[in-house]
């Protein structure tokens, strides 16, 4: 089964694309400032590419996929402190472990056998 896809790149590839389309609607909020949009939306299209990498197996993807989600943890990590209300923490939070599951699953030695 040479030619299957690992269930932990396939499950990376799945957060990848949720929290990269949670990015894209970051703009559609009223409350962050113009960078922090633009910075979303960049990340969210940058994540989607990597996905598309992920999917097709290539190695550039995993590059992608782990430089885009570390960007999108510590771009996070002031959300744990200066959001306004309980659920935006939360919210801050969720991606924060869910962009470091992203790496964690891409880096697993089952994921890298894919990109070979």
């Amino acid at each position: 089964m040479k030619n299957s896809r690992p269930l932990v790149l396939t499950l990376a590839i799945l957060f990848l694309v949720l929290i990269s389309l949670g990015s894209l609607a970051t703009p559609l909020l009223g409350g962050p400032p113009v960078p922090v949009k633009v910075l979303s939306v960049v990340m969210g299209l940058l994540g989607l590419l990597a996905a598309y990498g992920l999917w097709n197996r290539k190695r550039w993807g995993m590059i992608v996929a782990i430089v885009v989600s570390a960007i999108n943890a510590l771009s996070g990590v002031p959300g744990l402190f200066v959001q306004p209300n309980p659920p935006a923490t939360i919210a801050a939070g969720v991606g924060i472990v869910i962009s470091i599951l992203i790496i964690v699953l891409t880096v697993l030695p089952s994921a890298r056998a894919a990109y070979a």
